[in-house]
């Protein structure tokens, strides 16, 4: 090999194959991946936002009222009481003496519930968008199922009516606590995506560094 002036022996340059890109100098995504999660996350708030707004919107359920039937017998207690007060029967006649025309039960069923309390007793709850129409409702709804016991000597059970109305939460508050759920839910799927994201740049730096490697005589 033919010596420089100097006596040093010629600096050897390889060139870097085309598409092989050497570990210093893999392409960067980050700042795209940044605003793809970006993307992600505002869609994916305001997809749950308008979707619980449009639900709450739709239901009509504006206020909740609350009454009981307390010192149930065991007979009518329990599971087998939950069972009966979801009957048609008791919710046709809770209907009638509310004074609600043209409803069937499954009007009513879909906006109340029945459950039971710590001390057994039965809790019955009905959701309307006005306020007096609530509280009238779930009165009703537990005389309704206080006249389904028949009556015995010393039974001591008795329907406590619905005092007030609590507001729901509406169709404005669903829609800021669905956007809040449609933040985590799309920080979520972010966060998943830069990790997969990640790994693949991490796969294909190595690659090239191997490949990259191997090309050097």
């Amino acid at each position: 090999m033919p010596q420089s002036r100097s006596g040093a022996s010629p600096a050897i340059h390889h060139a870097t194959p085309v598409g092989i890109y050497p570990v210093q100098d893999a392409p960067k995504h980050t700042g795209n991946v940044r605003s793809v999660d970006a993307r992600l996350v505002l869609g994916c708030t305001i997809l749950v936002a308008v979707a619980a707004g449009a639900v709450a919107l739709a239901s009509g359920q504006d206020y909740r009222a609350r009454s009981f039937v307390i010192r149930v017998p065991p007979d009518f207690a329990g599971e087998r009481g939950l069972e009966r007060a979801r009957a048609d029967d008791v919710l046709v006649r809770a209907l009638a003496l509310a004074g609600e025309r043209g409803r069937d039960a499954a009007w009513l069923r879909e906006r109340s519930s029945a459950e039971l309390t710590s001390r057994q007793d039965l809790s019955f709850t009905v959701e309307a968008s006005d306020r007096a129409q609530s509280v009238v409702l779930a009165t009703a709804y537990a005389n309704a199922f206080r006249r389904e016991i028949p009556s015995r000597p010393a039974l001591t059970t008795r329907a406590q009516g619905a005092r007030e109305a609590q507001r729901t939460l509406g169709p404005l508050g669903w829609t800021l606590l669905g956007g809040a759920a449609g933040l985590w839910l799309g920080l979520a799927l972010a966060i998943v995506r830069d990790g997969l994201q990640r790994t693949s740049t991490r796969s294909m730096v190595q690659g090239n560094g191997e490949r990259a490697s191997s090309t050097v005589p």
